[in-house]
This record gives structure tokens, C-alpha cells and sequence, in this order.
């Protein structure tokens, strides 16, 4: 009997890879926290987009500090097994959670023990283990929250007598993500006015005076801004007007460009870009401080 012949390396490369998509559905993530669980909910969605699509499943387990709210989890764990990722101050919970998992077989990752050994290694401070600070309300809390009612009071041209207070006014036509990267922005403490424009009705004279550091128009390509407008026609079963004419739609863009140069203010594609990277393109390119809430 011929000797079976032996695959080739190409084959050999091929049959190590990992599958496209995960073989039995989506494989279990949980995420626990003695916190509000943002920290790990954050960086697993930005890292999870380097695999693929629906591979994972997220199940986020917040304010969990006690010794049988972490074993109630991890009994969960048992039923589905998957990963467990967990920030947590207290290190007795650590000590648990590493156990248990190690008890089921399952991995464990503690996603701010390393960060915190460093600091406290290279620093020579000692770190304390207080859930109140995490979420403290100081004076940086207050004023984030005005930043916030102040951008909430200066949307869509509102408030427009007292828009030369605020730190950053974005301006462009309709469904240029104006109030949504207004709101990002306001969250992080700058206080955000916007104003929506139209061909056919001349620019606010409070807008035009304003300096130019202070103004960024959005803008966006015709075909994705028509079809975005058009969604939102249908889905408010609005009747056929040009607001969504591709032609048209690449005349209020050309003509807002036009109106942004003669401004001097700078321009930001949005195409097809998250509100968070829209937030912080802005942010550069205004040169302003990338902590608007540090003392």
C-alpha cells in the first residue's frame, strides 16, 4: 500500500488558521464591574473589531462587589462558559473571580490590575480601593453637566444671541451629524452651539462674527447625505420635495463649502465616520485642550 501522502504547507498554513466565523454561534464574553461596567464595555467593542462580525456576545454584569453576586455571575459562566473580563478594585473579588474561573476552565483577564501595579510601581504611591471616586461629584462633574445644558439650549440655532460663549460651533446643511457630535462634545466638557444651513435663508450675522478658531463646517459626500435624508423621509412618511434630489443635495454641499472658505472656518469630511472620531478631529484641529474639564 502507496504511503499516504503528506499535505502541503500551504495546506498545512491553511488548516491552522482560525475559521471566519465562530463554528457553534457566537462565543460568550462577560464583562463584570463593582462600577457602571463603561471601562470594559468600551474596550472590548473598540478591540472586538478586529475580529469578526457577531463572533462574540457581550454580557456586561455591573455593581457587582460581593462575594455572592460574584459567584451568582459566574454560575451563569458555568451554564455558558466564555471569557471572563473583569475590572475590579477590590482584591479579594480579584482573587475570586481568577479562581472561579480557573474552577471552570474558562479564561480570566483583569483589564486594570497590570495599569495599576505599574502606576503604583513606577510612582512609589499606594492605590486606594474606594468605589466613590471612580464616579465622583466634584466641580468637573458640575461643569460637564452645564456644558451639557448649554449645548442642549444652543442646538439647531437656539440660544443663537449668546452662541460667542461657546467653546466650539459646528455649522452645515441638514443630517450632517451636527447635534449628535455636539452632544459627544458636551459630554466631554466643551460647551457646543450648532447651526444648520440653508441655501435658500442667509446665515445668522451672530454666526458670521464669530472668530474664526471657534467655527468647523461639516460636510458630507451628495450621494451618502441623499441617501441618509431619504430614510428619514420614508420614515416619517414625508411627501417628495428636492431635501433628497442628489442634484440638489450637491449644491447645498458645494455652496456651504463655498460659504466655509469665504469664513475661513475648517472643514470636516463626516462621511461614514463615528461621532467619536468626528469629536476628536475637531478637537485637533481647533488646537483646543484635549481636557476642557482639568482644573
Amino acid at each position: 500500500m502507496a504511503p499516504k501522502a503528506k499535505p502541503s504547507r500551504a495546506a498545512q498554513r491553511k488548516a491552522k488558521q482560525p475559521a471566519a466565523n465562530p463554528p457553534h454561534g457566537p462565543r460568550h464574553i462577560y464583562i463584570l464591574s463593582d462600577s457602571t461596567g463603561n471601562l470594559g464595555r468600551h474596550l472590548l467593542t473598540a478591540i472586538l473589531t478586529q475580529f469578526p462580525p457577531s463572533a462574540f456576545r457581550l454580557h456586561t454584569r455591573t455593581f457587582v462587589r460581593s462575594e455572592q453576586q460574584i459567584r451568582d455571575v459566574m454560575a451563569q459562566v458555568k451554564t455558558n462558559p466564555g471569557m471572563v473580563f473583569h475590572g475590579m478594585i477590590d482584591q479579594l473579588n480579584k482573587k475570586l473571580i481568577a479562581a472561579e474561573c480557573k474552577r471552570l476552565d474558562v479564561g480570566c483577564c483583569d483589564i486594570t490590575g497590570d495599569f495599576v501595579n505599574f502606576i503604583a510601581t513606577h510612582s512609589g504611591l499606594t492605590p486606594t480601593q474606594n468605589y466613590e471616586l471612580l464616579h465622583h461629584v466634584d466641580e468637573a462633574y458640575h461643569r460637564r453637566v452645564k456644558a451639557l445644558e448649554f449645548t442642549l439650549e444652543h442646538d439647531d440655532a437656539l440660544g443663537i444671541d449668546s452662541i460667542a460663549e461657546a467653546d466650539i460651533v459646528l455649522v452645515g446643511v441638514s443630517r450632517t451629524s451636527k447635534t449628535p457630535t455636539s452632544v459627544f462634545l458636551a459630554q466631554l466638557g466643551y460647551r457646543v452651539a450648532n447651526v444648520a444651513l440653508a441655501m435658500q435663508v442667509e446665515p445668522p450675522g451672530q454666526l458670521l462674527e464669530l472668530r474664526a478658531k471657534k467655527v468647523v463646517g461639516l460636510v458630507i459626500e451628495p450621494r451618502v447625505l441623499a441617501d441618509i435624508r431619504a430614510r428619514r423621509q420614508q420614515a416619517w412618511r414625508m411627501e417628495a420635495t428636492s431635501y433628497t434630489d442628489p442634484r440638489e443635495v450637491a449644491r447645498e454641499l458645494a455652496w456651504s463649502r463655498d460659504l466655509f472658505a469665504r469664513q475661513n472656518w475648517p472643514i470636516l469630511d463626516v462621511t461614514n465616520q463615528a461621532v467619536e472620531e468626528t469629536a476628536a478631529r475637531i478637537v485637533h484641529v481647533l488646537g483646543l485642550s484635549s481636557q476642557p474639564l482639568a482644573s
